[in-house]
């Protein structure tokens, strides 16, 4: 069941939000989301449910151990070991020659196995209390950000489930909440699945396409994938909006970024949060020397490459990714420059070199990232003009990479729209207009195509 569907729309996501305001308890409300959310994961898989639930019984008992027992630091790296052994087996076990097929990946389980983790240590380092366990399963549960982020702490969603479930939820959030999912959604269906066609032809035809096809074909995928993740983000947290919880904020106009580093802040934030703190300052950090620093950072980066997908390409990007930020480190740190220039230019020099990167993330192996790299250097800038009217010219490839320029450069991201961030969301009558359109023209999409999958499914 996809967000972007009727199904989920229609028949899923409206009859429990009109039940969940009819109930008047905190403890049914907790315990009604925890079992309308296995049900919504339950419509991909009654396995990878079983495995999930598991996984959530068999953390809750670790985290009771943890705190009710001494040895602390040997129970903490026991539960860490048990969170990432189904990770390494359904994710890697091929990859690592350990398994003579690829195993199909249980939802969502890079995103819930992350979770725990951060779970397990804040409780270790007393961040956190031990709690009820209803609250916990929801705290992974919770379907709005169960199957692609974003990536949440315990300490930020339970409290907010305390108080919200006790009152009535406020118009305001449901209000922002509608807008936002209703963006997201255009965002997905509109916007992403009209570049998949392209990207998917260019990167299949790789042997026969010109180097402006696959110029095409890769600045195609660097808008999907961010209309598709943003969306599918806007999405989680307008749904979590109207039950009265504010997710974290997921992107902040990424492709805006003057550098890798500012990218990395304001891309997939809840990711590299995590990867922050509970990866690269684990590793060392900035507190022994320079060096060392620069290394934690790279190898930050080839855990978080790794952590996508199983592959030498995702291994690479992720490297790359930890060079460019080491760059920019020695230019921060050591000239004393994190700018080196224009913002036009710098932006237009980072959004260069991550679209460059996205062909390793995207290639289904790193022979055919090596092949493409082989088609977009070759300098065979032939094309066919084969536009014979203007409703032609309308759909043309061309003309959407040209909207997805404008899009990501000069408008304002979906969270700036109704200032997430404030104490006082920014609604208005025009607002909600504009996000009533915005749905109206994805429904009437979703009705010539199916609903086509979120792209971090597959991490």
């Amino acid at each position: 069941m996809l967000f972007n569907s009727y199904e989920f729309i229609f028949f899923f996501f409206v009859p429990v939000f009109v039940a969940f305001n009819y109930i008047g308890n905190y403890r049914a409300k907790v315990w009604f989301l925890v079992l309308v959310s296995i049900v919504f994961y339950a419509q991909w898989s009654l396995v990878h449910l079983a495995i999930l639930l598991l996984s959530i019984v068999l953390n809750y008992f670790i985290s009771w151990v943890l705190v009710s027992f001494r040895y602390q630091k040997t129970i903490l790296f026991l539960g860490i070991g048990t969170n990432l052994a189904p990770l390494v087996y359904f994710k890697y076990s091929y990859f690592l020659h350990l398994s003579s097929e690829q195993l199909v990946l249980p939802l969502a389980i890079s995103f819930f196995t992350f979770q725990q983790i951060a779970y397990l240590v804040d409780l270790y380092k007393k961040r956190i209390s031990f709690g009820d366990f209803k609250e916990y399963a929801l705290f992974i549960l919770f379907f709005p950000q169960l199957v692609a982020g974003p990536i949440v702490h315990y300490k930020e969603i339970v409290p907010q489930i305390e108080n919200s479930f006790k009152t009535k939820i406020k118009d305001s959030f449901v209000v922002a909440g509608l807008i936002l999912f209703c963006i997201g959604l255009f965002k997905k269906v509109v916007l992403a699945d009209s570049f998949a066609p392209v990207v998917d032809s260019a990167f299949l035809n790789i042997e026969t396409i010109s180097s402006y096809d696959a110029w095409i074909g890769i600045f195609s995928y660097t808008f999907l994938i961010y209309f598709d993740f943003s969306g599918y983000a806007d999405m989680a947290i307008g749904l979590a909006l109207m039950f009265g919880v504010r997710l974290p904020s997921n992107f902040n106009s990424p492709y805006k970024a003057r550098n890798i580093s500012e990218f990395w802040r304001n891309w997939h934030i809840t990711l590299s949060n995590f990867l922050k703190d509970y990866i690269y300052i684990p590793l060392g950090g900035n507190r022994f020397g320079y060096l060392r620093q620069i290394l934690s950072l790279v190898l930050t980066m080839v855990i978080g490459g790794i952590w996508h997908g199983a592959g030498w390409n995702f291994l690479l990007w992720g490297f790359m990714h930890g060079v460019f930020l080491a760059i920019t480190h020695y230019f921060k740190t050591i000239l004393k420059k994190e700018f080196l220039f224009p913002r036009f230019v710098a932006v237009l020099i980072t959004f260069f070199c991550v679209t460059l990167l996205w062909v390793l993330f995207r290639a289904q192996s790193f022979d055919i990232a090596l092949k493409y790299y082989e088609v977009l250097f070759a300098f065979d800038l032939r094309f066919e003009f084969a536009y014979k009217n203007i409703v032609d010219v309308l759909y043309s490839k061309e003309l959407f990479v040209l909207c997805g320029f404008v899009v990501v450069w000069f408008l304002p991201n979906s969270l700036m729209i109704i200032k997430y961030s404030s104490d006082k969301f920014d609604i208005s009558y025009k607002k909600i207009f504009f996000a009533a359109i915005l749905f109206f023209v994805a429904l009437k999409a979703m009705v010539s195509k199916a609903a086509a999958a979120f792209v971090y499914f597959n991490f």
